[in-house]
């Protein structure tokens, strides 16, 4: 309605409002859900968008990980349970490391920001 015609003029045509507005709703009902930690950037799109907390993680041959609001949970395959607790873990907002004695087992981007979370690894 007259919001938009307004956002529209504001931004100089149809286009990006209709995004910013599309994505203004997306991240309200993230909100109102108590989930904003659904939120992610798409890698193709640009697009802000609410994902599942199974969406928000991954897997490879030698690790699976997952990612929630409250904590981010990685389970490294082929690693001896005994050797989990040698693991050093450094995580930032947006990024997550793990390494035993001299070796990286894994690096990587979170999908969402994630600063004061919890980070799990398990050996399994």
């Amino acid at each position: 309605g007259a919001r938009l015609a307004e956002e529209e003029a504001k931004a100089g045509g149809g286009g990006a409002a209709r995004l910013r507005l599309a994505e203004e709703a997306v991240m309200a009902l993230a909100r109102a859900d108590g989930d904003a930690s659904s939120l992610a950037v798409d890698g193709e799109s640009g697009r802000v968008v609410r994902r599942s907390h199974a969406e928000l993680g991954g897997a490879t041959e030698s690790y699976e990980w997952e990612q929630s609001g409250e904590e981010i949970t990685v389970r490294l395959r082929g690693l001896p349970r005994s050797l989990a607790s040698s693991l050093r873990v450094r995580s930032t907002s947006d990024s997550l490391e793990v390494r035993h004695g001299g070796g990286e087992l894994l690096r990587g981007k979170l999908h969402a920001q994630a600063a004061g979370v919890a980070v799990a690894v398990f050996a399994t």
